[in-house]
């Protein structure tokens, strides 16, 4: 499969011309056609994901799109990574109000990539080219249809080139100011208030000197977070306890007491795990 971190930049942008019109006449016409397929995948990392009680039901958190077929018109193609259970699929569409649940449930395309390892949905689909190809035909006219994620990262962005519709998210070039560091910077840059710290680190080295230069600047500083840029539910948190650092601390120091000093949020995780994971990631 071709490297899908190589879209069409040019072909995205032409198909997210068409969100605007079209959402403002879905939102003016109730009877107006509309086809949402909606890939409620995780682009994250799966690492993080790991640790999450219950992440394989997250895909299901999207079931709530299926209200939108009370609209008479709108239609909805709903990939998943392994086929729901017909009794979950009839109880969101019992809460569907307005239209006889056979009505809507003919309006409903479900279809799987028979695949529950932790590879996320939608490189699971780029990978499949018969299941890019049946999505493609549930859509029929592409002019009225959009693609709708739980997040939008550069996978997210080639599905939509593939199947030639436009996609309801942020643009993926626009990630940075979404992760801890872009953040920081964009608040910065507004001149918004934000909490001492630094951003764009590397590694635990870099991480070793943030942290000294917050002591410096604030030598009543008991403790300090560490993030992974894209960490999220807070699994990629860790904090360093100052207890019984009193006044400057140096960075030989803090270098040397750093593996057993970070306590990681996540259950099980590792010093030398998260070490890496920040290399990767950065923070």
């Amino acid at each position: 499969m071709p490297d899908p971190h190589d879209y069409d930049h040019a072909a995205l942008a032409s198909l997210q011309t068409r969100l605007r019109p079209m959402f403002e006449r879905f939102l003016t016409e109730r009877l107006a056609p509309r086809t949402i397929v909606v890939v409620p995948g995780l682009s994250l990392d799966p690492d993080t994901l790991a640790k999450i009680d219950g992440v394989r039901h997250y895909e299901e958190r999207q079931l709530s799109m299926l209200m939108w077929l009370r609209l008479p018109n709108t239609r909805i193609v709903f990939v998943t990574s392994e086929p729901l259970d017909p009794v979950i699929i009839d109880y969101y569409l019992s809460l569907v109000q307005g239209v006889p649940n056979a009505h809507a449930r003919a309006r409903l395309t479900l279809l799987s990539a028979y695949d529950s390892s932790p590879v996320t949905l939608t490189r699971k689909i780029l990978e499949r080219p018969r299941l890019v190809a049946r999505i493609r035909a549930a859509i029929g006219d592409p002019s009225h249809a959009h693609l709708s994620v739980f997040n939008a990262t550069a996978l997210e962005a080639a599905l939509a080139v593939q199947l030639g519709i436009p996609l309801y998210a942020c643009d993926p070039g626009l990630a940075r100011w979404g992760s801890k560091s872009g953040s920081r910077e964009a608040f910065r840059a507004a001149g918004v208030e934000l909490a001492d710290g630094a951003e764009d680190l590397r590694d635990m080295d870099d991480v070793a000197e943030a942290i000294v230069a917050l002591r410096q600047r604030n030598h009543t500083l008991r403790r300090c977070v560490v993030k992974h840029n894209e960490g999220f539910s807070g699994e990629g948190n860790a904090v360093f306890d100052f207890d019984d650092m009193a006044g400057p601390v140096s960075l030989d120091r803090v270098r040397r007491e750093l593996p057993d000093r970070l306590r990681c949020e996540a259950d099980n995780e590792s010093y030398e795990h998260y070490a890496e994971k920040f290399r990767s990631l950065g923070g």
